[in-house]
Parts: structure tokens; sequence; C-alpha cells
């Protein structure tokens, strides 16, 4: 008995899913790499004893780490919703699939209630040390671009093995 693949409800085209899929992968690869900009401004202020370079470094994560990531986030979110809606693989159809999904929205959403807050304390700490305050560190953001670097990284993996094949209802 041979099954037949299931029929996505809004087919995309050829070309319309091809170009979808590239937004999708610019979208997820651009926010890969603010989350790596994020690291390396991150341990730079960490790891730097000049003040002028933490002040740099921390006022720099206000510009990249909040809304390009969000931006990112977003894109990568709506054009793979659009793929899974619009490919026979669907959004809830396969667990590679779902698992991305879920990725992307935990991930999308931390950026927003968990990132922004402190990296707005680090923009901030940064003008203040620019003014001659003295250097205080802070701790809280090591973990966001190596916890987010490594998701993105699942994600991708996850894309290319299309691991665990169909849920089962």
């Amino acid at each position: 008995m041979t099954t037949a693949r299931a029929r996505p409800a809004m087919r995309l085209g050829r070309r319309t899913r091809k170009a979808v899929l590239l937004a999708h992968l610019v979208a997820a690869g651009a926010w890969i790499g603010l989350d790596v900009v994020l690291a390396v401004l991150v341990f730079t202020a960490f790891t730097s004893a000049d003040a002028a370079t933490v002040a740099v470094s921390y006022q720099a994560l206000g510009l990249v780490a909040v809304w390009p990531m969000i931006i990112a986030a977003l894109a990568t979110l709506l054009t793979g919703v659009a793929l899974g809606l619009g490919t026979p693989f669907g959004l809830l159809r396969y667990w590679w699939v779902a698992v991305k999904f879920g990725l992307t929205v935990v991930l999308a959403v931390l950026v927003t209630v968990a990132l922004r807050p402190g990296v707005l304390v680090a923009a901030e700490e940064g003008r203040r040390i620019a003014a001659g305050a003295d250097v205080v560190p802070i701790g809280d953001l090591a973990f966001p671009p190596i916890v987010s670097s490594t998701a993105l990284l699942v994600a991708f993996a996850l894309s290319v093995f299309k691991p665990w094949g169909r849920i089962r209802r």
C-alpha cells in the first residue's frame, strides 16, 4: 500500500516556493550572523581591560541585538510558516518541522522578553562608561548568544537531515 503525500491547503508555485525559501534562508542566516556579532561584542566587553572598548561594545549591543534580531526572527518565522503551509511538509506534519517551528517561536519570544532588557541595561552602561564611570561587568549577557546560536544551528541541521519522520495522529 502506498501513501500519497498530503497536499497543502495553499500550494506555493515552484518560483514562489523558491523565492520564499531563499527569503527564509537569508533571514535565518542574518539571525545567526547577528548572534555571532552579539557574541563578539559581549565577549569583547567581558575580556577587555580597556574602558573605551567595553563602552563601545556595550553601546553597539543596543544597535545590533534588539531590533535587527527581532526583524530577522519575525522574517524567519513568517517565511517558515509560509513554507510550512505552502508545501507538503506542513507545519505540524513532520517532527523536524514542528521542532524548528517551536525553536523559532521560543527564540523570537526570548529575544523580545529576555534579551532586550539586558541589552538596554548594557547600552546604558556603555554610555555611562564612555562618560567616565568605572566599568561594571554585566554577567547575564553571555548565555543568549550561546543558547540562540546553538538552537539556530540545530534548526539548520534539522532542515538538512530531516529526522524523526511524520507526526502520528
